[in-house]
């Protein structure tokens, strides 16, 4: 995981054994800018998020967060971990989708409270453990602020050399959602010389993203032909060359089911029960994209966290509930959760990795 790769900080030679400090005060310090404005998380995500296309949701959470750190005044690191709990809840209240943030928020949030525990280091010619201090694990992430994403994006570049071997001489690869993690394996995989494939876009006429994958793709050579999605079983059962359903995600769930554009779980259902050939379906996702969750009620996103309309009790029949209004994801931006017995492999950046290891993963790396 991206958090795990950033080393940790140096003890100062001579130093002796220290303790958290204890929290002396009953309430957290309001984060402040040095202008002394007050500092607003969510727009500090937002602007993040904006500012750089490639930038994931959950990799702009751990910067905002990171970018808390600097202008915190907290005297203790218990009082520190007290305002990124609250800032954090801030930020997954602020979306209507919050999976994707709480994926990053948390990887964040165990780097942090494991720097501030430990591990315990030996000072130089001391012989003496101690536990970093919170004021050095704090400058160390805003020195390292910028590494988060640079590994991010170096994370779809390994991505693409483990999902392009999945990519047939000959064959036909199926892809929807505009996914840049998919759209690196399919470039990738353009460039070896021994491979000639074909691509079929789903496309929807509402993400732009896949217009924008599909010109890149034809700008690198592919033959990219794009259908709607009414059109894909049809596609399925009678292109006899698609061998490869290819996806990405937003979140990778614990259990290994993955929650994603609404209309995967459709695809991922479809590419195991339509006649035609051997079909295999495989999803790009960077580890920083695992969250702590499991669908408790399948296939309902609303029970972890996602707001959506939620057709199955016909509570809304006659009612047009706009996404502004209700707090609601926009319907072009629905999701769906796909279970993992669908699912042949998710390829992360750690190789291929079979649904049942992502339990391992968490535990490990999370």
């Amino acid at each position: 995981m991206e958090a795990d790769s950033i080393s940790q900080p140096a003890p100062a030679a001579g130093a002796a054994t220290q303790q958290l400090p204890v929290r002396t005060s009953s309430t957290p310090n309001t984060p402040q800018r040095e202008n002394g404005a007050t500092f607003d998380i969510v727009r500090t995500y937002r602007e993040l998020l904006n500012s750089d296309r490639d930038l994931t949701m959950g990799v702009a959470a751990i910067e905002s967060l990171i970018e808390l750190l600097r202008v915190t005044s907290s005297s203790t690191a218990m009082e520190l971990v007290e305002i990124v709990k609250k800032e954090k809840a801030k930020l997954l209240a602020s979306v209507p989708n919050p999976l994707p943030l709480l994926a990053g928020a948390d990887l964040f949030e165990q780097y942090l409270l494991r720097s501030l525990r430990g591990p315990t280091a030996t000072a130089s010619g001391s012989g003496t453990d101690r536990v970093l201090s919170f004021e050095e694990t704090r400058q160390h992430l805003l020195d390292n602020k910028d590494l988060f994403a640079q590994r991010a994006k170096a994370d779809r570049d390994s991505i693409a050399i483990w999902g392009s071997r999945y990519v047939s001489d000959g064959k036909v690869v199926l892809t929807a959602g505009g996914s840049r993690t998919v759209t690196k394996i399919l470039l990738r995989a353009a460039a070896d010389p021994s491979k000639h494939f074909k691509v079929i876009y789903v496309v929807d006429g509402h993400n732009k993203r896949s217009d924008v994958a599909v010109a890149q793709l034809r700008e690198a050579g592919l033959e990219v032909e794009t259908i709607a999605p009414h059109k894909v079983a049809y596609v399925l059962g009678n292109q006899k060359q698609i061998n490869l359903v290819l996806v990405g995600t937003e979140v990778v769930m614990q259990n290994g089911g993955i929650i994603s554009g609404m209309g995967t779980a459709q695809l991922a259902h479809l590419t195991k029960t339509v006649k035609g050939g051997i079909k295999r379906f495989y999803v790009a996702a960077e580890t920083h994209k695992i969250c702590r969750k499991t669908p408790i009620a399948y296939p309902m996103v609303n029970r972890v966290g996602v707001n959506q309309k939620d057709i199955s009790k016909f509570d809304n029949i006659g009612v047009d509930l706009g996404p502004e209004a209700a707090g609601m994801l926009a319907e072009q931006d629905e999701v769906d959760y796909t279970d993992p017995e669908l699912i042949d492999g998710i390829i992360t950046e750690q190789g291929v990795k079979m649904t049942s290891q992502i339990w391992e993963m968490v535990d490990n790396y999370i």
